[in-house]
């Protein structure tokens, strides 16, 4: 019997050495880990960077770090690869001039590099550190500025919810009320740059027709604004001075979206 009890006090203390030696090598395991909050700047500085090296060619919108795809971390660890990102909209086949126009502007600080033409446009790629950054055309016009993080722990941050009655919500409100709707919930996303701020506010409509946007908006377009062609597309994208504004249907056409976004100077 007492070797018996021996061997099971034994066991237990090696148990508990160890659970704390598994607990602990969890907690150091998981200080080696890369981690979104150590990134999200170094994204958001270079989504800025490509959108200030656009210039006014283009309607521009910002949106916030998100969560993309998982991925592991370790062995019993998961994670996460995060994107920031950018829409640009310029007028179809100008897709492959904007991204040689924004490459000739971050040579001198990024190492860019373009890929091989796919519908004549050529996409760019550079690193910056661990963050891969990309422009890319989605679809005529339209074009994505992408900074993608490695896989990493975390959680991206909330969006911010606009403040009422600033500029920019005002703007999406008057955007949504020109085809009959209001906003379901307006958030707002902003990117530093050398010159000051870029500062999307977007806005999802309550259930409305989404239908004939670019009719609905005629003669609702400021006077000397740049209009670009939207391809078939079911939106209208325009750009007067720094301001841009994007305004198209949803997925399921049963909303609309409104964005109106302050740029940077180049």
């Amino acid at each position: 019997m007492r070797s018996r009890k021996r061997w099971l006090i034994a066991a237990a203390v090696v148990t508990v050495l160890l659970v704390a030696a598994g607990a602990g090598w969890w907690r150091w395991e998981g200080t080696r880990q890369p981690r979104v909050d150590d990134v999200v700047a170094a994204m958001n500085t270079a989504v800025a960077d490509a959108v200030v090296a656009a210039g006014p060619d283009a309607a521009v919108t910002v949106s916030p770090v998100v969560a993309a795809t998982a991925c592991r971390l370790g062995i019993l660890r998961e994670g996460s690869v995060f994107t920031g990102k950018a829409d640009l909209y310029t007028d179809p086949g100008g897709e492959d001039t904007l991204i040689t126009a924004i490459q000739e502007k971050l040579s001198g600080r990024y190492a860019v590099r373009r890929g091989a033409a796919v519908a004549g446009v050529r996409a760019l790629e550079a690193d910056v550190g661990t963050l891969r950054l990309s422009v890319r055309r989605l679809s005529p016009g339209w074009l994505a500025v992408t900074a993608r993080s490695a896989c990493s722990a975390g959680a991206a941050a909330t969006p911010a919810t606009a403040a009422a009655g600033s500029p920019g919500v005002t703007a999406v409100s008057e955007l949504l009320t020109a085809v009959g709707a209001r906003p379901a919930g307006v958030t707002e996303q902003r990117l530093h740059c050398p010159s000051g701020d870029i500062v999307t506010v977007s806005a999802v409509s309550e259930p409305v027709d989404a239908g004939r946007l670019a009719q609905r908006f005629l003669g609702r377009i400021p006077a000397g604004a740049r209009t670009f062609a939207a391809a078939g597309a079911n939106r209208v994208a325009y750009r007067d001075g720094a301001v841009s504004v994007v305004v198209a249907a949803s997925d399921d056409a049963g909303a609309v979206t409104a964005q109106h976004t302050v740029s940077c100077p180049a």
